[in-house]
């Protein structure tokens, strides 16, 4: 297993948990458009196992398919867009919420400022509570979106068939 991951490289598996992070909060925020748009949780699927494959194997077999494999969802994406009337979760904040997350494990993990003070042991404990804790509020800010959206589409599609 340790040949798979290689630890000294803390910056490609940050990339590919923040990758992660974003296509599964994508997903869950789209949830509650699968019937408008069928073709999303595959295409979201395949561009995140895509892009993690090329990042975690850079310059390797696996970039190259992996960047086929987010080429293929990205087409599949494009060619499967749901109906322009269809309302659109608000991504930007599961976004910020992930990237503050990278930023927050990388500080800690790097000891970055006066963190670099701080005893190798207990930064490590507190990456992972960081890195924890991120990724829930995140997941958190995709399910409100996901709420959102439920709203969204029930109000544009409810209005739609009581004026028939």
């Amino acid at each position: 297993m340790s040949d798979m991951f290689d630890t000294a490289h803390p910056l490609q598996l940050a990339a590919a948990g923040v990758i992660v992070l974003i296509g599964l909060g994508c997903c869950l925020a789209w949830l509650p458009a699968g019937r408008r748009d069928p073709t999303g949780p595959a295409a979201r699927i395949f561009m995140t196992v895509g892009l993690v494959m090329s990042v975690l194997d850079f310059g390797g077999v696996g970039s190259v398919l992996g960047l086929s494999l987010t080429a293929l969802g990205v087409l599949i994406a494009w060619e499967g867009q749901p109906a322009p009337e269809v309302p659109r979760p608000p991504r930007l904040g599961i976004v910020i919420a992930v990237v503050a997350t990278a930023l927050a494990t990388a500080a800690m993990f790097e000891g970055w400022g006066p963190l670099g003070q701080l005893p190798a042991q207990v930064r490590a404990v507190a990456t992972l509570a960081i890195a924890t804790t991120g990724g829930l509020a995140a997941l958190a800010v995709a399910d409100r979106a996901r709420v959102a959206l439920r709203e969204a589409v029930r109000r544009r599609f409810d209005a739609a068939t009581t004026t028939d």
